[in-house]
């Protein structure tokens, strides 16, 4: 077997490459020096998890330490020593990278590590930060660096792919070996043959595309000046200072969050702009291309301050609220990149167009396998698995995914029902066959049916129900306007008290004097989908707006146009049904009350996130609809939990997209009604009352203008009232910005 690898390796980032061999490469991982630098970072990041290290300081350190370590070179080896792309020997292999995730060796393990082979995997590792993995492996024939990295990423169901690694003269910092998770020795030293032709074309294309000017708006500029103040620079200082000055302005502006408010091509343009002197340099556009890949997390909630940021860029005014289209946008909130391993499989067989849909629409069936199992809210109250979802979508969209997608789930549940059904009609045709005279038997007591249609009178209702035994009802509706056949008390007309007594799992049933008729009082357990098209959803839903049924149920949608291609459903085989057993077992199997620390921060953040966007927008109504809203998407959470076995930050962040996925699509087919019907619901407290005694002793200006909004004045600045209340001694105001209510005012509050 050959000895030299296929890579070249290099002291630092800025040293001559000279080939790679495997004695090199081990002798570089077992280096003391390797050791210590990455011990260093581990170190550092268990500071930063202990509270004793910011993040940003963490990042800078990290970079300023990895600098120190040898680096191979994956994409190529090269011929005079010098990276660079014109003088590379492309290798035929390329490096894909799985960043911020809390257990990379689990990762490893549980998704690739027996996949290695088929994805042609040669070598992989866990990256300096013990945050993320790297994955060195063979490039498909007749594919270029970047269509690998796009290969890999739908591979490993990822949703996206490292768009700056397209490059050959590309490195990566050597880790120790304990770090090693795979290596396979023998085709990591196979030659291979590559076109270079087809990298210079990538190149080439790309050169081009670089070439191409980025318009900077005025949003943009404006953007930018804003996350300047917020650094506490000023414009005319900024771009007279030379390039070290520079490097340190443009860190700090980076470090107010502006990646978050716009695209990299954008912000390079604004920097053009802003900054013409130092945008011509190099270093500029590292710290950029640094910041956006390594130092600024998507997907993590943006800061209240940031949201304001955005929204005076767009307003053009501080302080003055967005409206609900320019906070929520035009479109629904994106799937997470990384979603957790049910929703992942139960959304493997459909397109992207019905993922979203599909994965507000599996919990009702999800729900319905949990009997006797309650989770305690934050409020010390005691939930169950209720779920109420609703797809509202044009007409020939294909709502019956959601069918596609629920009927596996609802397998084992249908198999029994089925069974009871049988039983029950035996039943039924015995009774029937007897005299009149005759006494019949007794109806069996252990006929759990689960699975429901729409057509139910009242005593059928209540005999389900006590049939259940605890269990969930469920019921699946290609139309909503087929709940309206439910008959309570012999008419319809009812459904939405139905509806909110399922949500709260309330006491639902009827008195009768007849011995044949049904009596009893069970608990409303009961849990469906539907589906409608936009207009006729809004005028079933109309009498339901004003008395918080709507807020009980969640709603996806189905965004499609003309001219898209015709989606391809998966087949959902028996292989599909083997790996979404365990889940079901598991759910199957639990009972009792059910909480964990995680599950209560969580309910903290969807909260936070609620009422921050609320405030945005200075809408009540979306904020009336979060509060329900928090609490179905932490159930998600919990069943999620159980069903996987573990918690996870993809279980955080989904239920934190299903939150404002399901108030995105209330606030855009009923913002309208809602705000029309609930105008008649303000209720006009007599009499002045004293603000400052609404406060608690230590608050912030939010909460001083939050007190002007809820007492309806009709100026929400609270600049005066503060003021005011400083001259006169009852608050004061620290360093930080936060006002305190005096010891003087204090004992007078008290004394009151």
């Amino acid at each position: 077997m050959p000895n030299t690898t296929q890579m070249g390796i290099a002291q630092n980032v800025k040293s001559s490459v000279t080939n790679c061999t495997l004695e090199m490469l081990y002798a570089a991982m077992d280096s003391d020096t390797t050791a210590k630098i990455c011990a260093d970072i581990e170190d550092a990041l268990e500071q930063v998890k202990r509270g004793e290290m910011s993040r940003e300081d963490f990042e800078t350190y990290k970079r300023d330490k990895k600098k120190e370590l040898m680096v191979i070179t994956p994409h190529a080896t090269f011929a005079n020593g010098q990276r660079t792309d014109k003088t590379a020997v492309p290798s035929g292999l390329s490096m894909y990278d799985v960043d911020h995730i809390a257990d990379p060796r689990g990762y490893f393990n549980t998704l690739v590590s027996d996949r290695c082979r088929e994805l042609g995997i040669v070598m992989a590792h866990v990256t300096p930060s013990t945050e993320g993995l790297r994955l060195i492996f063979e490039v498909p024939e007749g594919m270029t660096l970047a269509e690998a990295q796009r290969w890999m990423s739908e591979q490993l169901g990822d949703s996206s792919y490292d768009g700056s690694v397209k490059d050959l003269a590309r490195c990566s910092f050597i880790v120790p070996r304990a770090y090693l998770l795979y290596i396979d020795e023998e085709e990591l030293c196979k030659e291979r043959k590559v076109e270079k032709a087809e990298v210079s074309e990538e190149k080439d294309a790309l050169s081009e595309l670089k070439s191409q000017p980025t318009q900077t708006s005025d949003r943009n500029l404006r953007i930018f000046d804003l996350c300047l103040a917020e650094a506490g620079l000023k414009q005319e200082e900024i771009d007279q200072m030379g390039v070290y000055n520079w490097h340190n302005t443009l860190v700090a502006i980076l470090s107010v969050g502006i990646c978050r408010l716009m695209t990299q091509e954008e912000l390079k343009a604004v920097i053009a702009v802003k900054m013409p002197n130092y945008a011509k340099e190099q270093d500029c556009q590292r710290l950029v291309s640094d910041f956006y890949k390594d130092y600024t997390k998507m997907n993590a909630p943006m800061s209240q301050r940031l949201r304001a940021i955005y929204a005076e860029s767009v307003t053009g005014e501080k302080d003055k609220p967005l409206t609900t289209d320019d906070v929520l946008g035009d479109i629904p909130p994106q799937l997470p990149r990384r979603l957790p391993k049910l929703v992942k499989l139960l959304l493997s067989k459909e397109p992207v167009v019905y993922k979203p849909a599909c994965a507000m629409s599996i919990f009702p069936a999800l729900g319905a396998h949990l009997v006797d199992v309650h989770f305690p809210y934050a409020d010390h109250t005691l939930h169950e698995a209720t779920f109420m979802t609703c797809t509202v979508a044009p007409m020939s969209s294909g709502k019956s995914c959601i069918n596609r997608v629920c009927d596996p789930i609802m397998a084992d549940i249908k198999q029994r029902d089925d069974e009871n059904r049988r039983r029950e009609d035996e039943w039924k045709e015995e009774c029937r066959s007897m005299g009149a005279n005759k006494q019949k038997p007794k109806r069996p007591d252990d006929l759990t049916i689960q699975i429901m249609s729409s057509d139910l009178t009242n005593a059928a209702l209540v005999q389900k129900l006590q049939d259940a035994h605890g269990h969930f009802l469920y019921t699946q509706v290609d139309e909503v306007e087929l709940f309206d056949q439910l008959k309570t008390n012999g008419r319809s007309g009812h459904i939405g008290k139905i509806f909110r007594l399922a949500y709260d799992c309330g006491f639902y049933g009827q008195e009768r004097v007849g011995i044949q008729s049904v009596t009893g009082r069970p608990r409303l357990r009961w849990n469906w989908n539907a589906a409608t098209t936009v207009q006729r959803s809004q005028q079933f839903f109309r009498p339901m707006i004003a008395d918080g049924t709507l807020s009980r149920i969640s709603f996806s949608t189905i965004i499609t146009y003309r001219g898209m291609p015709m989606p391809i459903h998966g087949i959902y085989d028996e292989m599909f049904s083997d790996s979404l057993k365990p889940y079901i077992d598991r759910l199957n199997a639990a009972n009792g009350n059910i909480d964990l620390p995680q599950a209560q921060r969580l309910i903290m953040r969807l909260d936070k996130e609620a009422k921050d966007t609320a405030w945005l927008m200075d809408d009540e109504q979306y904020e009336r609809q979060a509060y329900r809203g928090v609490v179905s998407a932490w159930l998600r959470a919990m069943v999620l939990y159980i069903a996987e076995g573990r918690w996870s930050k993809e279980i955080e962040n989904f239920a934190l997209w299903s939150m404002k996925y399901d108030l995105w699509c209330k606030m855009h087919f009923f913002s309208e009604q809602l705000h029309q019907q609930m105008a008649g619901e303000v209720v006009r407290i007599r009499g002045p009352k004293n603000m400052l005694d609404e406060l608690p002793d230590s608050f912030t200006r939010e909460d001083a203008q939050a007190v002007r909004i809820r007492e309806r004045k009709k100026n929400s600045n609270p600049s005066q009232m503060l003021c005011m209340w400083v001259e006169r001694g009852y608050i004061t105001r620290d360093e930080d910005g936060v006002y305190h209510k005096t010891p003087a005012y204090l004992k007078r509050q008290k004394a009151a």
